[in-house]
C-alpha cells in the first residue's frame, strides 16, 4: 500500500514538474519585454509627467517562481533635469497563474542599489506626486498584491528645507512582512546615519510589528534603536520603544507608551538618558505629545550632575496663545562645591512655523559648599529659545546675569549651513573671576567648554572685561569655535592706556592659550599694579607678539610659555639705578678692571628716550638677547635671561658714554667708554656690578704720538676706550 502511494505521488510529482517546464517555456517564448518597457515608462509618464528610464529590457526568470527583473531604473525630475531616483536593479515576483492569462500580479518586489533623494519645501515632498500617481483609480496593467518588500543596499537622502535639516541614510537593508489588508507583519532593518542634525551618525536598527487593515495600520510594537554620537555625546547607544499606535494612509499617526533610553559619553563623562510620553499624536504637520517626563545623570569622575524635565503637554499653539507649563531642574556636586539649578518656562508647538517654542524663560542657579545652606540664585538667564522637531534649526535669545556680569546671548544652529552655529555675545561688563566663584567653575576657560564643542562663528562685543587681575575695555572679535576650541580673530581692546589688536585660541582639552598680537602705548606701571608686580622698568611700551601657554596659575603658565615677543618703550624709566651714579661709583674700577658693585636703590631713576628687547620664551625663561637702550648721553645693549616663574634676571648690558651729547661734566673722560655691568637678582631688587669678564680684552699698549689736549679730555682716562656694545 505504502508503495503504491509513493508512485502515485513520484507520479503526480513528475507531472507537475513537467508542466511547470512547460509553462516556463511557454511564458519564456510569449514574454515580450519591450512591450513591458514601453506601457510600463507610458503608464510612469502619464500619472507622474516623470520619464522613465531603464538600462535594459525587461527579462522573465524563475527563482523558483516567475520574477521580472529589470536592470539600471531611473526615475527623472518633472520638466527639469535631475535624477532624483535611481535603483540599481529591481526583481518583482509576479504570481503564475495570472501571468499566464496576460497580467501581471506582483507578490513580491526586491530594490537593490536604490538611491533617493526627497527634498520638503513648503509645497509639500518631492515625489509625493509619485505617490499621488500610484493611487489614481484608472487601472495599472499590473495588480498589486505584496507578501513581501526588501531594499538591499540602499541609500536614502531626507532634506526638509522647511524645518532646516536633512538625514542621509545609508546601506540600508529592509525586509517586510505581507502587505495586504488583514496580514500581520514585521518591518526589520538597519542602516548607516551618516548625515542628521547635531552632527549625528551612526547605526541604526528597526523592529515594528504591526496589523494592516483597509483604512490604515496598526503598530502592535517598534523599537528603534541607534548606535553612535550625535549632539557633542559620543558612544551613544539608545533605543526607543512604542507600545502601540495607529495610523492612516494620509499623515494621521498616532503612537503610545514612548520610552527612551540611552547612554553614552559627554567629554570624560558617562551620560544616561531616560525619557518617556504617554502619547504623540501628528497629522498635517501638527504635533502633540503628553505627559512627558526626562531625567539626565552625567558622571566624570568624582563629579555627578543629575537633571529632570516635566510637562503635561508639548500642543500646537498659535502664536497669541501661550504654552503649556515647564519645569526643569538639575543638581552637580563635584569637589567642594555643589550647584543645583531650576528652569520654569512655557512650551508649545508652533505648526505655521515647524518648531518647538520656549518663552517666558527663567532659569536659575546657586553654588555652594556641600553641607551649607545654598543660599540666593547667583545666576540667572531670561529670554526665549526654539527648534525645529528634529533640531535642525535652533534659535536661542537669552539675557544672562552672573553675579555683577550681564550679557546678551544668541546664538543659531541650522544643519544645512557649512559653519551650522553662529554666536552673537554682547556684553555689559564681564568679570571671568566672580562668574567662576560664583557657577563653581575652574578658572576662566571653563566658561568657553559649552561653546568649544559647537562649529560655529559669531561676534563678541564687551564693555568692560576683567579676567583676573586684568582688565579692559572696547573688546571686540570674531568668534570660531569647534573642536574644543574657541578663536578670537580681529581681536581689539583697550587696556591699560594702550590698544591691543590681533587674535587669540584657546584649547579647552589642555588649557592652552595662544596670543598672536600687537600692542601701542600700553603704560607698564597700571599693569604691574593690577598684577601686584615691583619691576624696575616703567613706560609706554608698544610691541608684538606670538606666544603660547597652558596652565591653571602663573607657574605653570609660565613654564610652558613659548614663542617670542619685540617690546619697545617710549619713553621708559628704570627705577633703582641711575647712570652718571653708577659711573661715578664704579669709575675708580675701570682704570684696572677692578671688581665694583651696587645695589638697588629705590631713590634713583634712569630716564631712557627708547628701551626695548626681542625675547624669545621657553623652558620657563625669556631670554632677551636684543636689549637697547638710548637716552640723550649714552648707549646701552646686551641681553639676557629672566626667570619667569619667580621672577628673576641675569642681564649682561654695556654701557657706552657717547662722544656727543650733554654729557655730565665730570664723565666726559669717559666718553668712547664701554662698561660691561651684570644685572641679577630679583626683579624688585636687582644687584649691578662690573663684569670684565664679558668685555673685550685689553689691547696691547702702543705709543701714542703726543696729541695736544683738549679742555674736555681728562688726563687720567681710567680705561681703554673701546667700541659701545
Amino acid at each position: 500500500m505504502i508503495t503504491r502511494l509513493s508512485k502515485v505521488l513520484g507520479f503526480l510529482l513528475g507531472a507537475l514538474s513537467a508542466l511547470a517546464l512547460v509553462l516556463g517555456l511557454y511564458l519564456h517564448a510569449s514574454w515580450d519585454g519591450k512591450v513591458v518597457r514601453r506601457d510600463l515608462a507610458r503608464q510612469v509618464r502619464e500619472r507622474t509627467a516623470r520619464p522613465l528610464a531603464m538600462e535594459g529590457t525587461p527579462r522573465l526568470a524563475f527563482r523558483p517562481w516567475p520574477t521580472v527583473v529589470i536592470e539600471g531604473l531611473a526615475l527623472g525630475e518633472r520638466e527639469a533635469p535631475g535624477i532624483p531616483l535611481r535603483i540599481g536593479r529591481v526583481e518583482a515576483g509576479v504570481a503564475l497563474l495570472p501571468l499566464l492569462r496576460g497580467r501581471l500580479e506582483l507578490r513580491s518586489l526586491r530594490l537593490s542599489d536604490l538611491d533617493a533623494t526627497l527634498v520638503r519645501s513648503h509645497d509639500g515632498w518631492s515625489l509625493s506626486d509619485l505617490n499621488r500617481g500610484l493611487r489614481l483609480e484608472s487601472p495599472w496593467p499590473f495588480e498589486v498584491r505584496l507578501e513581501q518588500v526588501a531594499l538591499e543596499r540602499a541609500r536614502i537622502r531626507l532634506r526638509d528645507d522647511a524645518l532646516g535639516h536633512a538625514l542621509t541614510f545609508e546601506r540600508i537593508h529592509l525586509v517586510t512582512g505581507s502587505l495586504q489588508a488583514g496580514s500581520h507583519g514585521r518591518v526589520r532593518a538597519e542602516a548607516s546615519l551618516t548625515e542628521g542634525p547635531g552632527a549625528a551618525s551612526g547605526g541604526l536598527t528597526l523592529d515594528l510589528a504591526y496589523l494592516l487593515d483597509n483604512k490604515g495600520y496598526d503598530i502592535e510594537s517598534a523599537t528603534l534603536g541607534f548606535r553612535g554620537d550625535a549632539w557633542g555625546a559620543t558612544s551613544v547607544d539608545g533605543d526607543l520603544q512604542i507600545r502601540s499606535g495607529r495610523g492612516d494612509q494620509g499623515s494621521a499617526l498616532a503612537l503610545q507608551g514612548i520610552v527612551l533610553q540611552a547612554k553614552g559619553r559627554l567629554g570624560t563623562g558617562k551620560l544616561q538618558l531616560q525619557a518617556s510620553a504617554e502619547r504623540l499624536a501628528s497629522q498635517n504637520d501638527a504635533l502633540a505629545l503628553q505627559a512627558i517626563k526626562a531625567t539626565l545623570q552625567l558622571v566624570d569622575g568624582n563629579a555627578r550632575t543629575d537633571a529632570s524635565f516635566e510637562t503635561a503637554s508639548i500642543a500646537p499653539r498659535t502664536p497669541d496663545f501661550p504654552g503649556e507649563p515647564l519645569r526643569a531642574t538639575f543638581r552637580s556636586q563635584g569637589g567642594q562645591r555643589l550647584t543645583s539649578g531650576q528652569l520654569n518656562a512655557r512650551i508649545a508647538y508652533r505648526p505655521q512655523h515647524g518648531r518647538i517654542e520656549l518663552d517666558a524663560i527663567d532659569a536659575r542657579w546657586r553654588s555652594a559648599a556641600p553641607g551649607a545652606p545654598e543660599g540666593a540664585w547667583t545666576a540667572t538667564v531670561g529670554g526665549s529659545a526654539a527648534s525645529s522637531l528634529l533640531g535642525g534649526r535652533v534659535d536661542t535669545r537669552l539675557q544672562v546675569r552672573v553675579a555683577e556680569s550681564a550679557m546678551q546671548f544668541q546664538a543659531s544652529y541650522e544643519q544645512s549651513r557649512s559653519v551650522p552655529w553662529h554666536f552673537t555675545v554682547d556684553a555689559d561688563r564681564i568679570d571671568t573671576g566672580r562668574i567662576s566663584k560664583a557657577l563653581g567653575l575652574e578658572g576662566a576657560g571653563a566658561m568657553l567648554a559649552p561653546i568649544a564643542r559647537l562649529h560655529g562663528d559669531g561676534q563678541l562685543r564687551i564693555a568692560a572685561l576683567r579676567i583676573g587681575p586684568l582688565q579692559g575695555s572696547g573688546v571686540s572679535a570674531q568668534l570660531q569655535t569647534g573642536d574644543g576650541a574657541v578663536g578670537f580673530d580681529s581681536l581689539a581692546l583697550k587696556a591699560y592706556g594702550g590698544d591691543i589688536a590681533g587674535s587669540a585660541r584657546y584649547e579647552t582639552a589642555n588649557r592652552s592659550l595662544a596670543l598672536d598680537s600687537r600692542f601701542t602705548g600700553v603704560e607698564l606701571a597700571a599693569l604691574a599694579q593690577d598684577l601686584k608686580r615691583n619691576w624696575p622698568l616703567r613706560g609706554s611700551v608698544s610691541g608684538r607678539w606670538s606666544v603660547q601657554a597652558n596652565g591653571p596659575d602663573w607657574p605653570a603658565i609660565a613654564h610652558s610659555l613659548s614663542g617670542e615677543g619685540q617690546f619697545t618703550l617710549r619713553p621708559a624709566q628704570w627705577t633703582g639705578l641711575a647712570l652718571d651714579d653708577f659711573l661715578r661709583a664704579v669709575r675708580p674700577a675701570l682704570k684696572d678692571r677692578g671688581a665694583a658693585e651696587r645695589r638697588h636703590a629705590a631713590r634713583e631713576q634712569q630716564a631712557f628716550e627708547e628701551f626695548g628687547a626681542h625675547c624669545r620664551f621657553g623652558g620657563g625663561e625669556a631670554d632677551c638677547s636684543e636689549l637697547a637702550g638710548r637716552t640723550p648721553w649714552a648707549r646701552i645693549g646686551g641681553g639676557g635671561k629672566v626667570l619667569l616663574a619667580d621672577g628673576r634676571l641675569d642681564w649682561l648690558v654695556r654701557t657706552a658714554v657717547q662722544s656727543q651729547g650733554p654729557i655730565p661734566r665730570d664723565l666726559i673722560g669717559l666718553r668712547g667708554v664701554t662698561v660691561p655691568v651684570r644685572i641679577s637678582g630679583a626683579l624688585r631688587d636687582p644687584r649691578y656690578a662690573l663684569d670684565w669678564q664679558a668685555a673685550p680684552p685689553r689691547p696691547a699698549p702702543l705709543r701714542a704720538k703726543p696729541v695736544e689736549k683738549t679742555p674736555e679730555a681728562a688726563p687720567d682716562s681710567p680705561a681703554t676706550p673701546s667700541a659701545a656694545g
